[in-house]
């Protein structure tokens, strides 16, 4: 920024010099009585230069290109303006004095004292000035929406101008529109420069993006700037002498160039002028339609920042008042999904002119708008606003089609309105996926208000609403699965924390390995309901649960810890597997939601007495694999949580099972043996019982393993529906005086043989 003001300085800093110069000159010329010869040609030179700076300088900013076109036309009437004033002001207060000597060809006034050549001095710099800089505004005036040969048809405009004036000096002649005055090259230089002039005051395409108000005062301003233009050159300063004959007893080319700019400036405003006059009787309508797409802009571009409801509502209702001009506009939202009524539309946003006022919009506004302690004090709602606009409301929900009633008293269908200052009216509908979410209206205090125009602009309106609410809602979705998933994933953290991170390996005191474990679950979506734990209980016994909460997700969690709480403080009080169950039950009960029940089994083994002592809640049986057999253990019992304790307490029952060496244990859940393929055949007992032969001579780890594999090689490319869980236990070690005298299919209900 530095650097432009600068030059600017020295551009003025030089303009200045040169004046000052010329003024001395002159002034030397006149004390020393010469005409003509070297003294009058530095002269011209000086003004040359002064002109070429000026003009220069004008062209280079950029000033004029950043203020709007009523700026434009303003400074470049002032400017004409200062040239008079600063004329008129010098003669009154020097009344210089000028001489008439006639040569070649015309006559130049010449100045008969040294005021009068201060003067001269002074105007001619003055009107050099001034014109230069209206040039250059009127250059970014006929620049306006340019063509291509637009800024080539300007400079040679101004080429041949300079062309012109040249010749007019070097001539010794002022410039005139008189081939006889004119040497015969300067006329031809005048005729093409008149051509290109005529051909650049038709720029006048900046017109057309004034307002009416805009386009009026330049009507009026252009009539003043003709007037003014044209005065420049046969307005008398006193004494008979003109602005024109002061310039060219100044310098010639300072009159040559006041000549031109005078035309240009006449003739400029005239085109200006009547353009204008031509332009006011559509001015209206297009400022109408200028409002009209700044309104859908502002709508477009506040939308598109916008996700509250509220504010798109207010927004759109503002927007719509002053697209259209309407007194008051206001919008209903269908408070069903599929409206078919008037009174399913709730009252959401108004806006009014001042001194606009319908009882029913104030009263409703109030009482749905401003929810303060006076609203009690309003109407109920049917007395309000629904009961008005019943068959415009009807007619819209049946075609999906505006509604334009431009008498509103004479229309039948709007008979209610009657009292109010409504005369007319438009209700356009909000549709989104072929329904009508919402209606948005305008009125007016006019007849014929409202045309199709306005049908279309409000339809536009509608669109773009519909669009934003639809963008609302499904960010608000959005929103809500995205905290939904970050719920899940919290979830599913604290199930990977409820769920062992080791497994325990059971020795006895010797340090043996007596029980190998292997463990996992498998959630079918990202938090599931199953859940096993492991609980180091005293004398050498360990406590396995496994369990199946009903319901996914963080419920299901949340339930998982606190079971796991429950189990984790309660097993080493209780010596059997029923009593603890039955003591889980009673306090489970009181917390859990009726809809909500568990499912568990709990096996109590003991290193010291090598027996398996469990009791299941309603949960899957046990599998028992011996040397020979599989047997499913079932005994008795129903879910925690679905009775308070009687029930639950004469249903449930333990078992004891007397383990011997390579004994095979699996608790699992329902999601392992109901696995479903893609033909909806379920994993089931069998498999299961096939799986787990295959590993028997393998670690509890690999057997495991086995099983999950062949579950998801059955599953294939069906999508689980369930949680998979499946802990196995294989007795190591087991002392033969240990074995069971009574075989374990006494206790079994239900069995298959291998």
């Amino acid at each position: 920024m530095e650097k432009p003001a600068i030059k600017d300085k020295l551009h003025i800093f030089f303009v200045l010099l040169l004046f000052a110069s010329g003024l001395v000159l002159n002034s030397f010329l006149y004390y020393a009585k010469l005409r003509f010869g070297w003294g009058e040609m530095l002269n011209e030179l000086i003004n040359i230069s002064v002109l070429s700076l000026i003009l220069y300088s004008s062209f280079k900013t950029s000033r004029f290109e950043d203020i709007s076109i009523t700026q434009k036309l303003r400074l470049s009437l002032l400017l004409v303006i200062l040239i008079y004033v600063v004329g008129y002001a010098c003669v009154a207060t020097v009344q210089p004095e000028f001489i008439t000597p006639r040569y070649a060809g015309g006559f130049v006034m010449k100045p008969n004292s040294w005021a009068a050549v201060m003067v001269a001095n002074i105007i001619g710099m003055v009107a050099l000035a001034c014109l230069c800089v209206c040039l250059a505004i009127l250059r970014s005036l006929i620049f306006y929406r340019r063509k291509k040969n637009t800024p080539t048809n300007f400079y040679i405009f101004v080429f041949f101008g300079a062309l012109t004036m040249l010749s007019a000096a070097m001539a010794g002649r002022p410039l005139k529109y008189d081939l006889a005055s004119n040497h015969v090259m300067t006329s031809i230089l005048l005729v093409v420069t008149t051509v290109f002039m005529t051909i650049n005051v038709f720029r006048v395409g900046w017109i057309t993006v004034l307002n009416r108000r805009q386009k009026f005062l330049t009507f009026l301003g252009g009539i003043l700037f003709t007037m003014v233009g044209a005065g420049l050159l046969a307005a008398e300063v006193g004494s008979g002498v003109t602005f024109a004959d002061m310039v060219n007893s100044y310098s010639l080319m300072a009159g040559s160039f006041l000549f031109l700019m005078t035309i240009f400036i006449f003739l400029y405003s005239l085109i200006t002028t009547i353009n204008a006059l031509l332009h006011l009787p559509t001015a209206a309508i297009y400022d109408k339609k200028v409002r009209e797409i700044n309104s859908f802009y502002n709508l477009s571009r506040t939308i598109n920042s916008l996700f509250d409801f509220d504010k798109i509502v207010t927004t759109v209702t503002e927007l719509v008042c002053d697209a259209t001009n309407a007194n008051a506009c206001w919008l209903e939202m269908a408070n069903v999904k599929n409206p078919t009524a008037r009174y399913q539309f709730d009252f959401v946003a108004l806006k009014t002119r001042e001194g606009f006022t319908v009882h029913f919009l104030e009263l409703s506004s109030k009482k749905y708008l401003h929810k303060d302690k006076a609203s009690a004090m309003i109407p109920s709602n049917d007395q309000d606003f629904l009961s008005y606009l019943a068959q415009p409301v009807e007619s819209i929900l049946q075609d999906k089609k505006p509604v334009l009633v431009n008498q509103v008293k004479r229309d039948k269908r709007t008979k209610d309105l009657k009292r109010s200052p409504i005369e007319s009216l438009i209700a356009v509908p909000i549709i989104s996926y072929d329904e009508v979410i919402g209606i948005i209206y305008a009125v007016k205090s006019v007849q014929f208000g409202f045309d199709q125009d306005d049908a279309a602009i409000i339809s536009a309106f509608a669109n773009q609403t519909s669009m934003a609410i639809e963008n609302t809602r499904l960010l608000k979705e959005s929103l809500e699965k995205e905290r939904l998933a970050q719920e899940l994933r919290i979830a599913h953290e604290v199930q990977m924390r409820l769920i062992p991170q080791e497994i325990p390996r059971i020795h006895n005191s010797s340090k043996t390995v007596m029980l190998d474990i292997g463990a996992t679950t498998l959630p079918a979506s990202e938090v599931g309901g199953d859940y096993y734990d492991f609980v180091m209980l005293p004398d050498m016994r360990t406590g396995i649960v496994v369990a199946d909460v009903s319901g996914k997700g963080t419920s299901a969690a949340f339930y998982m810890a606190e079971i796991k709480g429950i189990i984790q403080s309660l097993a080493g009080h209780y010596p059997s597997p029923k009593e603890l169950l039955i003591a889980v039950n009673d306090v489970l009960y009181c917390s859990m939601d009726r809809k909500s029940f568990i499912t568990l089994i709990y096996a109590d083994f003991n290193v010291h007495t090598g027996e398996l002592h469990f009791a299941r809640a309603g949960h899957c049986p046990l599998l028992h694999v011996n040397s020979n057999e599989h047997h499913f253990l079932q005994p008795s019992g129903i879910g925690l949580g679905l009775d308070n304790g009687r029930i639950f307490n004469e249903t449930i029952e333990d078992v004891k099972v007397k383990v011997r060496h390579d004994d095979i244990f699996v608790l699992y859940s329902d999601g392992l043996i109901e696995a479903r393929n893609i033909h909806g055949e379920e994993f089931g007992e069998e498999r299961l019982c096939q799986s787990v032969e295959r590993a028997r001579e393998h670690p509890a780890e690999l057997i495991k393993e086995s099983i999950v594999n062949d579950v998801r090689m059955f599953v294939g490319q069906a999508k689980a529906h369930d949680d998979l869980t499946c802990v196995v236990l294989k007795v190591h070690n087991m002392n033969k005086e240990n074995e069971p005298k009574t075989p374990a299919s006494t206790l079994i209900q239900k069995s298959l043989k291998v």
